[in-house]
This record gives C-alpha cells, sequence and structure tokens, in this order.
C-alpha cells in the first residue's frame, strides 16, 4: 500500500519537473544564397541542419561561415547570446551583434526573439550599423535582454529576422500561455453573436409590434442612471495609484558586457584593444 502511494504521488511530481524543465531554441535562417551558419559552442559548431534545441541554459557564438571566418568568427560578423530563464530581475536572456576587431562585417546578421519577447532584436545590414553593434567595448546599448522563461532565438543572415519570426499565436501555444488567446477568442465571439442577435430580434419584433416595445424600454431606462456613477468609481484611481512600480522594475536592469564568446578568447581581444582593459 506504501509503494503504491509512493508511486502516485512520484509520477505526477516527474511530470511536473518535465513540463518546467528549460529549453531554447536557437533557429537559423540564411538567405544569402551562399555561407554556412555556424553555431559555437567550446570551440565546435554544435549545428547539424537549421536550428539547435539546448535542454537547459545555453552560451555561445554564431555567424555565417563564407570562408574568411575564424573559430571565433574572426573576420566577420559576431552574434553573441546567453539564453536562460532569469533567476532575478534583470539577470534573463541577452544577444548582441559584434563588430569589434578582429570581427569584421561579412553579411547582413539579425537576430529576434520568439516565444517571449516576440520580435525584440537588432539588424546589423552595414559595417557601420553603429546602434545595433559593438564597436567598441562600452556600447551596452546595443544589447537585447529578454526576461522570459524558455526564450527562442531566431538569427537570419540576409535578412531580417523580426519579420521571420514566428506569429505570436503559434509561440504562444508552444510556451503554454495558450489561456490568453482562449480567453480573449471567447469574448470576442460572444460579442459578435450578441451584436447579430440584437438587430434580428428588433426586425422581428418590429413586425409583431407588441412585444418589442416592453422589451427595449426595460433595459434603456436602467441603462441611463446606472451610467450616471462616476463618483463610485472615483475609488479607481487609488488603486491605479498603488499598482504602479514601474520605476521599481527599470531599476533593476543592469547593462552588461558582450556575452557568449569564449571566456579567453574574448579577453584576448579586450586586452588587445586600445584604451580598454577588463
Amino acid at each position: 500500500m506504501l509503494s503504491f502511494v509512493l508511486v502516485t504521488f512520484a509520477v505526477p511530481l516527474f511530470t511536473a519537473i518535465r513540463a518546467n524543465a528549460e529549453s531554447h531554441v536557437i533557429k537559423f535562417v540564411n538567405q544569402c544564397g551562399y555561407g554556412s551558419p555556424a553555431l559555437m559552442f567550446d570551440g565546435n559548431n554544435i549545428l547539424t541542419g537549421d536550428e539547435y534545441t539546448s535542454s537547459g541554459s545555453f552560451s555561445g557564438i554564431a555567424y555565417l561561415q563564407t570562408g574568411e571566418c575564424n573559430t571565433n568568427g574572426e573576420n566577420c560578423t559576431l552574434l553573441e547570446t546567453t539564453l536562460i530563464n532569469p533567476t532575478c530581475a534583470g539577470c534573463g536572456s541577452s544577444t548582441d551583434i559584434s563588430l569589434i576587431p578582429p570581427h569584421a562585417y561579412n553579411v547582413e546578421t539579425s537576430f529576434a526573439y520568439y516565444n517571449g519577447c516576440d520580435g525584440a532584436g537588432q539588424t546589423c545590414s552595414n559595417s557601420t550599423c553603429a546602434g545595433s553593434a559593438f564597436f567598441v567595448y562600452n556600447d551596452n546599448v546595443v544589447q537585447v535582454e529578454c526576461q522570459s522563461e524558455n526564450v527562442n532565438l531566431l538569427v537570419a543572415f540576409c535578412g531580417e529576422a523580426s519579420q521571420l519570426v514566428p506569429s505570436s499565436g503559434s509561440s504562444s501555444a508552444s510556451t503554454g500561455a495558450g489561456p490568453t488567446p482562449s480567453a480573449s477568442s471567447p469574448s470576442s465571439s460572444a460579442p459578435a453573436t450578441l451584436s447579430s442577435a440584437a438587430p434580428q430580434t428588433s426586425l422581428g419584433t418590429s413586425a409583431s409590434g407588441s412585444i418589442s416595445p416592453p422589451a427595449t424600454a426595460a433595459p434603456s431606462a436602467p441603462a441611463s442612471p446606472t451610467a450616471l456613477a462616476p463618483p463610485a468609481t472615483s475609488a479607481s484611481p487609488t488603486s491605479g495609484k498603488q499598482c504602479r512600480a514601474r520605476s521599481s522594475s527599470t531599476s533593476s536592469l543592469q547593462k552588461r558586457l558582450p556575452t557568449a564568446l569564449p571566456a579567453r578568447a574574448h579577453r584576448r581581444h579586450r586586452r588587445s584593444a586600445a584604451g580598454f582593459s577588463h
């Protein structure tokens, strides 16, 4: 009997753990017509096909190998990413594009999040894409962060990633955020049926004559006095003031240095840059 109870308890617990397991998908779209995407982790290209799924947090670099790129993306447009479920305010995923030497522009590179922070990203379409890529080590404003759990990333070459991400409807379904769209769909269908039913009954009752006047007069009379109740809603502004905490949320965001390069190689690049030492 005790073993049966333990098994009964363990099965839903294991299912809940698996349901809450962290995972991230990195998808690549190459519209250049040449080159091959590379996703580097610990000096190895782990990409087979056009996407990679990490069963946990992930930190790595990516670029389009066009023949002149070295292992760490030298001589090419570099994308750095860290995908992780946040455990504190402002410590979630972060992605950026880097053209800090020895990296150099070779193809248009863009990225965008989906399944959370949908469409947020950057695009570097030329060698002078200031404000979209790192050119010096303190260009922290070009980093794009996302605090959603299990967020995915789409990387595009010679294309706009924000226009290629899956629709918000499909991403919300895969996230388990289905209650939000499902709650909106019945509400939209309900007014549609009521609005269509209202003219039909008004036309039908106008033909009969006797039934329509009491039905329409009854709701119209209480509607006008109930609408005149602004003093009762005076408590709402106080509740709105209590709910706003915008200042505390923005203060938690922190600028961070570029992520995801192999530590030794990136530190050597930083030390070699004039005027910066990290």
